[in-house]
Formats: structure tokens, sequence, C-alpha cells
């Protein structure tokens, strides 16, 4: 690839040619006009031929031995000879290897060797004398703009799939092997490359023992996990570095950070990288280095032709004058505060302090806030934060302790980065216990300035808005911690109330209030459905008249239009939004939920994916698309067994595994169900139990919670579960939910729990209705530019 700057890049100081010695010989190169160290002997000087290569000059000397400027007198053209100093006959081998590996492959993005030879014992390899430097030294002046780039990851590519194609994995791909030309890259060094299998040649397979099971053999920020691990490796190994390499190339920071090779194994392992955040082009190519680098080999691309084939079609869009970058998201999570003394009136602001700090940032570029919740289990005197930046994939955390005297209460606050635990930053203040918006406000300001570096710019003011009174937010607080149980949302529901009698104009309250109606209407009080339906509609119309662009309210209002039947328009809104906020994980959650209610399973898949690249551990609810897909492997994955989630056994009983299911939903009643619950919640759980635990009082038990049934997609799903258990009356209620507005075009067609139902009369009306539903929300979605928002 080319650089603008490949022809300005010699400085007297750093000509061509030692960039050209650093990457041949590696980090360890060292020029021949070196001094010698105290007390060694000079270097000998160069020979003046090596077989039919008249020596110039010597260019550096590394661990491998020393490379010169030649000219083959034979052809007349300029060479680097490289050679290995007084090999014994492990190294011979490793050097053969490394000729043969790349005599075998002939490409313009691949640095050509042109012969190895030997003269009086001394072994060489001439190959081409390139100019240029390095992308390593590149590198050091910034990261590249995204279609440089592409330009490179299109290149690196095109020379590993030569490579892959001869049955030969690089094994150490990484900026010092990759050279820069004026006319493109190169890829260098292919000292480490070995066959993917046996059997290939007789050549390769006498290699193949130079490496042994278990031993580690590569660079390790670029290594793959199964490289670290010193289990077998194959095309898909390189994949992943080209992955990292790339990462790092667009947005000027390693994938997997670390000061040691152990903490960067353990990042590679165990850490995800940031989402890079930018132009529509940047995220989608982020979401080709997300599968280059996942753990899993499988997870991968299964070659390079078909990674270069997504990278295609990543699109620049912009006028080639405009430079656009890449840049790391900052990921950050503001764990519960701790109390220096036990206050039981005010402990609501152990989780729910931290979650108004953390809402307060959402929203802001190139920042990522994880859940409070997540990291509860570790708001502990001393947080250990290479298990935190491990599990929930962070790069600062915030702590912080809380101590009331009398009427006053007083903070303090750390932010430090992850792994590490540096501080960054820390903070003491203290307000009236009425005033705790002043806290909030302190703490937001403070992180945001602090990350200013990593945020671009000087950071800019948070996000949020000032409720009118410190009552109002005291109230508002109380509230969204009472919300967490949806038993307690009709206390939550009056706090909130509460609040907006103080500060009618405080948005968020509105939000928090239509989802505390929604849902009771949904479980708690639906007999009094009507009403709740409309005084949630009240209130989320009232908070996004005053915050037009409050995430939030947008995504829960979404949730509830899609169960009054508008999923369509919720979804086209979002499109919207998220367009003009691509880094909000939030937003991407709410388009699964609705794209599955206007059969849109593929976007709604394609939405997850986007929320989990930017937070991946963001719950989007894509279980429910999984389980209409009929991925019932996928949704167990995503319902893991710690999670206690009722559709886990669900899933099992459709893979067959009933006993299994049984176990596990014993399990799961036992601890999650003690409490009391209302008529529909029971009659939910009874109807999942029925699925379960087959019985003569199941059919009742789908029957009763279909009844409660505000949600289309709670009637389908009750429609499936029945014509499981081989009732009648199925297509009816496909009918209902359809008409409702849940156009599940794919699981009528494909779902195996409703073959039964799809001979019976009527069936074939419902499912055209669905699919026009399904086609006309598509083409609404596409004009909006929703498939390119998702990548589609």
């Amino acid at each position: 690839m080319s650089s603008p700057d490949d022809d300005k890049a010699v400085t007297p100081s750093r000509p061509r040619r030692a960039r050209w010695r650093e990457w041949l010989l590696g980090e360890d190169a060292r020029s021949e006009s070196a001094a010698p160290a105290a007390g060694s002997a000079p270097d000998p000087p160069p020979p003046d031929r090596l077989g039919r290569y008249r020596i110039e000059e010597k260019l550096g000397q590394g661990g491998m031995g020393v490379v010169y400027a030649a000219v083959d007198e034979s052809l007349g053209r300029r060479v680097a000879l490289k050679t290995i100093a007084a090999p014994d006959e492990e190294a011979r081998r490793r050097f053969h290897r490394e000729a043969r590996a790349a005599a075998g492959v002939s490409h313009p993005n691949v640095c050509q060797l042109f012969e190895i030879g030997e003269d009086e014992g001394r072994l060489y390899i001439a190959m081409e004398l390139l100019s240029g430097e390095t992308l390593a030294e590149r590198l050091r002046r910034g990261p590249l703009a995204v279609g440089e780039a592409l330009a490179l990851g299109r290149e690196i590519l095109s020379a590993l799939q030569a490579l892959h194609g001869l049955g030969v994995v690089h094994r150490d791909l990484k900026p010092s092997n990759v050279f820069m030309t004026p006319h493109g890259s190169k890829l260098l060094d292919f000292g480490l490359a070995r066959p993917i299998l046996s059997g290939l040649s007789d050549a390769l397979d006498l290699e193949s023992g130079l490496t042994q099971s278990g031993l580690i053999v590569g660079t390790p920020r670029y290594m793959a996990p199964e490289q670290i691990r010193g289990l077998p490796v194959d095309a898909r190994t390189d994949l992943f570095a080209a992955g990292a390499l790339l990462f790092e190339a667009l947005c000027g920071r390693p994938a997997f950070p670390g000061t040691s090779a152990m903490e960067v194994f353990h990042a590679t392992l165990h850490e995800q990288p940031p989402a890079l955040a930018g132009s529509s082009a940047v995220a989608a190519f982020d979401r080709v280095l997300r599968r280059a680098l996942a753990k899993d080999p499988a997870g991968r691309y299964p070659d390079a032709a078909e990674m270069a084939r997504e990278l295609g079609l990543v699109q620049v869009g912009e006028s080639s004058a405009a430079v656009v970058r890449a840049q790391a998201m900052t990921r950050l999570v503001v764990l519960p505060f701790r109390f220096l003394r036990p206050d039981p009136e005010i402990e609501f602001l152990r989780l729910s302090l931290a979650d108004a700090v953390s809402s307060t940032l959402r929203g802001k570029p190139s920042l990522v806030v994880r859940s409070s919740v997540a990291g509860a289990r570790f708001a502990t005197e001393a947080p250990d934060f290479r298990a935190l930046a491990g599990e929930l994939d962070v790069d600062h955390v915030l702590t912080g302790t809380l101590l009331r005297s009398g009427d006053r209460l007083r903070l303090a606050a750390q932010l430090a980065e992850a792994p590490s635990g540096t501080l960054v930053w820390s903070h003491a203040a203290q307000s009236e216990v009425g005033d705790l918006f002043h806290l909030q406000d302190e703490l937001a300001q403070g992180i945001v300035e602090s990350l200013a570096p990593s945020l671009g710019g000087n950071g800019g003011e948070p996000d949020g808005d000032t409720p009118r009174s410190p009552r109002a937010y005291e109230l508002y607080l109380r509230g969204t911690e009472a919300a967490r149980d949806i038993l307690q949302l009709r206390v939550a529901r009056d706090l909130f109330r509460g609040c907006l009698e103080e500060d009618p104009a405080f948005a968020p309250a509105w939000a928090h209030l239509g989802r505390a109606h929604r849902v009771i209407g949904k479980y708690l009080e639906v007999e009094s459905w009507p009403e709740h339906r409309a005084r949630a509609e009240e209130a989320f119309r009232k908070a996004l008249e005053l915050r037009p662009n409050l995430a939030v309210a947008h995504k829960l209002y979404a949730q509830f239009e899609a169960e009054l039947g508008r999923a369509q328009d919720a979804a086209l809104r979002l499109v919207r939004l998220a367009q003009d906020n691509r880094d909000d994980p939030e937003l991407f959650a709410g388009l699964v939920h609705v794209c599955r209610y206007c059969g849109l399973t593929e976007a709604s898949l394609a939405a997850h994916r986007e929320a989990r690249r930017l937070d991946p551990h963001l719950s989007t609810g894509v279980v429910h698309t999984l389980w209409m897909t009929a991925d019932f492997e996928a949704m167990l994955a995503e319902t893991r067994e710690e999670d206690g989630d009722l559709v886990h056994p669900v899933a099992l009983v459709a893979l067959g595994r009933g006993r299994e299911a049984a176990e596990r939903w014993d399990v799961v009643e036992k601890r999650e169900l003690q409490t009391p619950l209302t008529p529909a919640l029971r009659a939910w759980v009874d109807a999942l139990r029925a699925v379960v635990h087959p019985s003569p009082e199941g059919e009742e038990a789908i029957r009763r919670n279909l009844a409660f049934q505000i949600d289309p997609e709670g009637m389908f799903g009750c429609a499936v579960y029945a014509c499981w258990a081989g009732m009648p009356g199925v297509v009816d209620m496909l009918r209902r939910a359809v008409e409702r507005g849940y156009h599940a075009a794919v699981p009528l067609a494909r779902h195996p729990w409703l073959e039964p139902a799809r001979s019976e009369a009527g069936f074939a009306e419902i499912l055209k209705q669905a699919q026009d539903k399904r086609e006309e929300a598509l083409l609404a979605f596409r004009a909006a530019g929703g498939d390119r928002l998702l990548g589609l």
C-alpha cells in the first residue's frame, strides 16, 4: 500500500536502507557504524562476495545474522543478502524453512526471494532490496486513515491468501513484518512459517517437527489464543494477527495492551478490544475486525479471501480529500458506591447514584458506559482491576465511598485505569443529603475532563438533565432503584410521580414513568391495561417533547410501540436516531426488539451484533429472536446457565434434551421463583413449566397464559407452545398475533414446532399476511438506511 508520506519519509539520520535493515533483522538489528560493546572484538569486515553476489555494504546485524546490500553481477540487479552466522543444525533447518516458504510464493505483496545459496559454509538468501518503511515505523507518526488501512488490509490479505494456498501459515504477522513501499506493501519474514497440514510435500513435511505442541512461537501482541495455548494453528491464526495489526493501524493503539508478555496474553485470552468510533466506514471496518479477532478460530473468517471480500464491502464514502480517522472507544464502569458505615435511610444511593452518573455520561461520543449492576460484585475496598477489566471489558473504573454526617453527605471518588489500577483522577466533595445532583454533576464533569484526550478534543460537557430541585432528584433516584424489581414497580411509579410533581420538566423521569405504567399494565394490573396504556403513551410523549434526542426514552417507547402494533414506526425512528449516534449500544438493543416484531429477523440479529460490538456484555433480548429463528444452540449460548433465564430450559427441550431441561427448570424455579407472583406472571411461568414438564394440566396453563397476553409476541409464543403440545386452535392464536402486529414470517415458515399447523386451513393466509407486512417493513427499513447502518 502506498502512503502519501512515503516519498518524504527519509531523513538524513534515518535513511530508507536503515529501515529495511531493521525489518530484515528484527528489533535487535544494529548498524555497522554502531560502537562495539566495551571489551568486545570489532566486527570483521564484510566479505567481498558471496557466491555470484558482490557485496557493496553491510546494512545491519541481528540475532539471525547479517544483511548486506549486494549486486547480482550475472543480472546486474541490486539485492539484499540475509545470512546466518555460524549456524548449527537447527538454525540451518530454520533457515531453509524460511527460504522454502518464501520461495513458494510469487505475489506482488510478498517480498520476492531470488535464491538460497551457500558459500564456504555460509548460508544466505538473496531477496528484493526494498525502499520505504515498515508499518511499525509508519505508525510512530500516528494511525492510518480509514482508506489507507483498507488498502493495506486488502494487500496483506491477498498476500496471506497466496501463502495459505501453498499450505503455509506465517505465524508472525506484525507491523515490523509489513514493509510499505511507494508501490504497495510487502509481507516479510517467513522465519516462523510452517506447514498447515502434513503431507503437503516432502520439503514441508521435513520441517513439521521444528515446533512441537505446547511451544509458544510468535510475537505476543499479535498472537492468536491458540498460539498462546500451544495448540495447532492454521490460516485463521494469521487472520487473527491481521485483525490485531489492522486494529492498531486504524486507531494507533494495540488491540490487546499490556506492559509484559503475560499481561498481553491475559488480554488476548480474556478481553475484547474496544469498539472503534467514527464514520459508518469505521463501524463497518470494525465489524470485520470483530470477527477476525474472535477467540475461537471457528468464529473467524474461514480464509483470507472471505475476510478480504467482507473488507471490500466497506465504503469510505467521504471525498478523496477527506481524511477519515478511527478512534478506540473508552470503556468505563461506575461501580456501586460503598458506605463507610451502614446507613439504611440512604442505602438506595449505593447503586442509584452510580447509575445516575452512568446515565449522564451515556451518549458521549467515543465513550461506552457499562452497567453499574454488572460491576456490583467488584465494589469492594480493593477491587480486582485485572478481573474487572477482563469480565466487563473496560479501560477505566470509577470507585467511590459515601459517608453521612448529620445532614451532609461526603463523597470520595477515584478514577483508575484497568487492568493496571493506575490512578487517573480523584475527587472529594460534600453536599446536603437533599442535593444529590450536585455530586453527580461534579463526578460526571470530572470524568469527562480526565478522559478528554482519549475522547477527542476537550471532552465537552456531559449530557444530562438538571432537575429543578434536590428533592425531585432524590425521588428519581429512589424510583430507579425500586424499578429494578418488577414487583416493586408500583412503588417506583409513585416515586416518579412525586419527582414530576416537584419538577414537571425532568424528561428522564417521564421516560421511566412510561415504562412503569407499561409493565404494571402488562404484568401486575392487567385488568387496568387500557388506563396504563394511555398513561404510558402520555409519559413517553412528554419525555420526547422535553428531550427529543433522549435515547433511553426512545428505546423504552419503541418497546411499548411494538407491543401496540407500531413496530415499523418505532424501528424507523431508532434507525434515524442511531445514524446520528452510532456509538450508543442501547439504541441498537432497541432495534433488536422492534425489528423482530417487523419480521426482520436478519436485521434483529445484526442489531444485536452491533450492540455487542459496542458493549460485549449488554443484554439485548436476542434470545427471543434466536428462539423464533429456531437457532437453539445459539440461544443456549446467550442464556448461560448462571443467568437463571427461564427460557434456557425451553431451548433444551427444543434440542431434545428433556431430562436436562427438567433438572435445569427445577433449579431455576427453586432459586428464582420463591416470591409470590401476580396472576399474569404466574400464568407465564406455568406455561413455561408445561413445556418443560408436560402434564395433563399443561394445556390449561398455556390457555391461561394466552388469556393474559397483551403483547402480540406473547400471543405468538403461546401459539408455538400450544402447537408443540398438540392443542387445537393454533391457527386462530397465530392469526390474532399477526393481526396485532407480530409479523414473524420466518418462524411461521420454518419453526419446527409449528410444522403440525402448516397443513391446517387458514395457515397459508396468515403466512401470506405476515410476509406482506414483513416486505413492507423491509422496504421502509432500507429506504431509511437501516441496512447500511447495520452492515447488511
